[in-house]
């Protein structure tokens, strides 16, 4: 049963490299289009409907689902084995 946890946190640390890049991706093309430094929620939100309809980043958006299913699905299975 270590082997389920080595692979858990595997794709855990394969997540977090995904989910952080996108953000720090999404924060650097918002504060292109708006000219802040830090910008606000709106834009935030604006950049994430930009990035949702940009066939360019479908590869990594369909990564980042995959292991965010896969991180789920090995979560549910520590909780049926009782680990």
């Amino acid at each position: 049963m270590v082997w389920l946890l080595i692979l858990q946190g595997v794709v855990f640390l394969v997540w977090a490299v995904l989910a952080f890049a996108t953000l720090f991706q999404l924060r650097k093309r918002a504060a292109d289009r708006t000219g802040h430094m830090f910008p606000g929620p709106i834009a935030f939100i604006t950049e994430m409907q930009f990035w949702l309809a940009d066939p360019e980043h479908a590869r990594l958006r369909w990564a980042l689902l995959l292991m965010t299913v896969l991180l789920l699905a090995l979560s549910v299975l520590f909780a049926v084995v009782g680990i």
